[in-house]
């Protein structure tokens, strides 16, 4: 996601460091769509975050931590970019607000990858020196509804694997995320690439949080953005 280039250099420090931040400048940048779209209340949640809600595993403090994920086979061949930056994104979200995590460049995941023939998450894992993998099973990932409104959908399967131990120490299941939740953008009012971002943002944020602890009201305004 680009910062706005008129922001002066205090702002633009802001928005490198806080993603509720960068979501809710993107959510300034929508154009208004048919029924407006409320983004003060949206932006009012978000720059003043209170930590209410707590983290559902909290094994990756402190930990070396490596965040891949595998689309399915028909994901693979049409869309294998959007695991790859979701994997980012959600790995960008542990650093930042995991405390004393380090997360394992998603370039050298991706190459192991490239490199190696896949056999699970632990071996990767160890080919990676990580002690903690967080695993992200992509079995849905769309963002059209009919051919003028764009509206995302996403299923995925997240388990957290420890190395050493090889075995599954947490695991969750995110059916059918739908974003917006309530309405469809129209392709007309914004780019695929915009909303493309924007959806990826949304649904590493949801997975980011399974491990951290987050502003309970930040997350339904970001989650229920109306268009």
């Amino acid at each position: 996601m680009h910062e706005p280039a008129n922001l002066n250099e205090d702002l633009r420090m802001l928005f490198r460091t806080s993603p509720a931040l960068r979501l809710a400048a993107l959510a300034l940048l929508i154009p208004p769509l048919a029924g407006g779209c409320s983004v003060i209340t949206t932006v009012a949640y978000l720059v003043a975050p209170e930590k209410d809600a707590p983290a559902e595993f909290k094994g990756l403090r402190g930990k070396h931590v490596a965040v891949v994920c595998k689309p399915i086979v028909e994901l693979e061949f049409s869309d294998a970019s959007s695991a790859r930056e979701l994997a980012t994104m959600v790995g960008s979200q542990l650093a930042q607000n995991v405390r004393k995590s380090r997360v394992i460049d998603q370039r050298e995941v991706a190459r192991w990858i490239d490199e190696n023939a896949w056999v699970d998450y632990p071996t990767l894992g160890k080919a990676l020196d990580a002690d903690i993998v967080v695993g992200i099973d992509l079995e849905q990932f769309r963002m059209h509804e009919g051919s003028t409104l764009y509206r995302g959908r996403a299923t995925a399967h997240v388990r957290v694997y420890d190395v050493a131990e090889k075995k599954v120490v947490f695991e969750k299941r995110i059916d059918n995320f739908t974003f917006p939740g309530d309405s469809a953008v129209p392709a007309q009012d914004q780019s695929e690439p915009q909303f493309r971002a924007l959806f990826l943002q949304v649904l590493s944020g949801k997975i980011a949080r399974s491990f951290h602890a987050y502003d309970s009201r930040a997350t339904f305004a970001e989650e229920n953005l109306t268009f």
